[in-house]
């Protein structure tokens, strides 16, 4: 009889104990799995800047490869910085904590524009249309560049007292420079013969101002040390600096001298070529601004043809030139690049002709190698225009027509090939 009590208990009993364990373990296996989940979360939750930079483009729609910032917005102001500044010779300075392209050979796409100047209609325009209106049709171009560049042909202030030996005296009001940076662009030159049309008290309001609107400048500064300083910036994992120089100067005094505010003539080589070496040495990439030139002629006087090669020879990677008021040609020296004058970006209405001619210079820097191209736009009523293709073509051919040893295709300038026979 105990024997079949002890059988009946074993009967009752362990199919409860059984299910005791089976209900713990699944319990048990519940959490592991909730645990699991919740960090899944967290990780997804916890993505590094740049993969939730690269998914907002992808949200988006953005083309442009995830670099140093995310892609700057038209609507905002102000505009989101491209690149790491390291040093220049400005007050304001990048956000260091960007994070950098994950690609070391990344392409570094820079834009370059010629003269702009906000004075005279332009002045008028801007106060009636508004900062933006300007520009409002190369904005999307110079917004995907890595880096943006123009050179700044007036003086930013509001100072009456001007130079009167200059035949024409330029100053623009300080929001015109809001036009500037809403645009796209990151670095103005301020190497050119009408900074000083104001005296000292004019350049250092320029200074001023250029600082407080946070656009970095270079080719001039409050000391000879910063006038010839190369403005710096990390893009794309590599450190690629700028200078400016203008071989076109009214007068002397215009010239930065120890403490005296002013700009990076380049008259004396002996001013010019040194700064090039010293600077080329910690970068990987040089580019250099050229303010000078005959005006109004299509092609560079021989002496730039020697001096552009000079500079290469120091250490530059390109160069860009302006001052003349019209488009001149292209030529390659050692593989190098050299725009000898991309004309006025910005000028009153009324310019026409070839003056009116301008357009947006693009140099690509890709693994040590340089190279250029160049979109024509054209000066209308205060404003940067598109015209048909007809126009763009025939700017295509007239641009190879006064170039050395330098073909245009399509919009890609080329160094020529002899074909042997």
């Amino acid at each position: 009889m105990r024997m079949s009590r002890k059988k009946r208990h074993k009967y009752h009993f362990h199919p409860l104990f059984w299910m005791t364990w089976t209900l713990l373990l699944i319990a048990i296996g519940g959490v592991v799995v909730w645990m699991q989940q919740e960090g899944l979360q967290l990780n997804v939750n916890q993505s590094p800047p740049i993969a939730q930079h690269k998914a907002l483009e992808e949200v988006q729609g953005q083309k442009k490869p995830v670099t140093s910032d995310a892609a700057k917005q038209p609507s905002q102001a102000p505009q989101a910085p491209k690149g790491n500044q390291v040093v220049g010779n400005t007050a304001s300075k990048k956000d260091n904590n960007k994070q950098q392209s994950v690609s070391p050979h990344e392409p570094i796409n820079l834009v370059f524009a010629g003269d702009a100047m906000m004075d005279w209609s332009v002045k008028e325009t801007i106060r009636k249309k508004g900062t933006d209106y300007p520009y409002v049709h190369v904005k999307s171009e110079i917004e995907k560049a890595d880096y943006a560049f123009v050179n700044l042909e007036t003086a930013i202030t509001t100072h009456h007292v001007k130079d009167t030996n200059q035949l024409y005296n330029f100053k623009s009001d300080p929001i015109a420079l809001k036009g500037l940076k809403n645009a796209g662009f990151d670095l103005v030159s301020i190497a050119n013969n009408h900074t000083l049309d104001f005296m000292d008290k004019g350049f250092l309001d320029t200074l001023k101002h250029l600082e407080k609107a946070k656009l970095p400048y270079v080719g001039g500064g409050r000391t000879e040390e910063e006038a010839y300083k190369a403005h710096t910036v990390e893009l794309n994992g590599k450190k690629v600096k700028f200078l400016a120089f203008s071989r076109f100067i009214p007068q002397t005094y215009w010239f930065a001298n120890g403490n005296k505010p002013g700009i990076a003539e380049a008259y004396n080589k002996s001013s010019v070529l040194p700064v090039i070496k010293r600077e080329r040495k910690d970068c990987d990439y040089l580019l250099v601004y050229m303010h000078w030139g005959v005006e109004k002629e299509n092609r560079p006087a021989p002496w730039q043809r020697t001096y552009a090669k000079e500079i290469i020879d120091a250490g530059a990677d390109a160069i860009v030139g302006s001052h003349v008021h019209v488009l001149q040609g292209f030529e390659f020296y050692k593989g190098k690049p050299i725009a000898y004058s991309i004309g006025n970006f910005l000028f009153p209405n009324y310019v026409k002709g070839r003056n009116a001619d301008t357009g947006l210079l693009h140099v690509t820097l890709d693994d040590g190698q340089v190279s250029m191209a160049f979109n024509p736009y054209y000066i209308k009523n205060d404003q940067i225009v598109k015209r048909d293709n007809k126009y763009v073509e025939s700017q295509y051919n007239y641009l190879e027509s006064i170039s050395y040893k330098a073909v245009m295709n399509a919009n890609q300038v080329e160094p020529a090939v002899k074909v042997s026979r």
